[in-house]
């Protein structure tokens, strides 16, 4: 047997690597069972909050039952639960309490309109009296004011800048000639 002579380092090696898997498979096994045991916990926990909310269930309905009919302007019944009677009126108490605050605010905004129309009016009224009248020509008018005749902007392009237009001797020979604003306002149209 030639073939059972082995090497004393291949054979501690191995030894060593054995080892080696059996620690690693110990450590999983243990983390496995670690991980078990906390999901068992954890669906367990849920499980009987679940429970939990199937006997809340009922008492909700009841309560959304009851709030509906004094909605709609009918009393609780007295012979369920005095907490349920008690929160079925609180949203009907929180309706009336938005309606008058909205019914106040509607007054109190409709006062202050009111108190600067008046303002806005007393003020014109002192205006038209006591500010003495304003006297000025159509001319001062326009050029402080800038109105405009016929369409916008006519004035003020007549003032600033003239159209330059080519006019022909009798001769033939053509020159450039300007024409100012005061030469076409007596100009007859086409």
């Amino acid at each position: 047997m030639e073939l059972a002579v082995i090497n004393p380092i291949i054979e501690a090696g191995g030894q060593i690597a054995a080892i080696i898997i059996c620690l690693f498979a110990l450590i999983l096994i243990i983390l496995a069972l670690a991980l078990n045991i906390g999901f068992f916990y954890a669906f367990t926990w849920v499980r009987q909050k679940t429970e939990l909310i199937k006997v809340l269930r009922p008492h909700v309905e009841s309560i959304n039952k009851t709030t509906m009919l004094v909605k709609q302007g009918s009393e609780p019944d007295e012979s369920q639960n005095a907490i349920v009677r008690t929160v079925a009126k609180v949203p009907a108490g929180v309706d009336k309490v938005d309606q008058k605050v909205t019914q106040a605010t509607g007054k109190v905004a409709q006062g202050a309109i009111e108190v600067r129309a008046r303002i806005e009016q007393g003020k014109a009224i002192v205006k038209t009296f006591f500010k003495p009248p304003r006297k000025q020509n159509l001319e001062e008018r326009i050029n402080k004011e800038g109105l405009q005749f016929t369409s916008p902007g006519y004035r003020t392009l007549m003032k600033e800048k003239a159209p330059v237009s080519t006019a022909e001797s009798p001769s033939g020979e053509g020159y450039e000639q300007t024409i100012t604003a005061k030469q076409l306002k007596d100009v007859p149209s086409r």
